[in-house]
């Protein structure tokens, strides 16, 4: 008897597997620590700011406000069926008046956005954004 209550005590205390979060199909929150404009170098502020990607739908920065900017998905490339482990996805996007390209990756426990947007012969808009948390809604 006490050496089955030690096992369920155990059993208690092993962590428990979380369900992978799977990019193209479920719907995530990235939490923003860090965006810098990569054009000039500047930091920007990021308080209380998220990324949400609708599986392979469309893309959506928040900030405290509402919404910032939404980025349709036309395309995507790559495999990532556990963001909790390294990989990498781009979405090739539509936002508004620009076109271009969502890079989410992560590598060596370190997540990042790349958001590269494009508009006729004007400097392209670039994005590098440093995620400190990934929670499916």
């Amino acid at each position: 008897m006490k050496k089955t209550i030690f096992i369920g005590v155990v059993m208690l205390l092993l962590p428990t597997s979380l369900p992978a979060q799977n990019i193209t199909n479920e719907t995530l929150t990235w939490q923003i620590s860090q965006v810098q404009d990569v054009n000039t170098g500047e930091s920007l502020s990021s308080e209380n700011e998220t990324l949400v990607s609708y599986g392979s739908q469309k893309v959506e920065w928040k900030n405290a406000v509402g919404i910032k900017h939404t980025y349709i998905v036309n395309k995507t490339s790559g495999t990532w069926s556990n963001t909790s482990q390294s990989g990498s996805m781009i979405y090739q996007v539509d936002g508004g008046d620009k076109s271009g390209t969502i890079t989410f990756e992560r590598a060596k426990n370190e997540i990042a956005v790349r958001i590269l947007l494009l508009k006729g012969e004007e400097l392209p808009e670039m994005y590098e954004i440093k995620i400190v948390k990934v929670t499916a809604l």
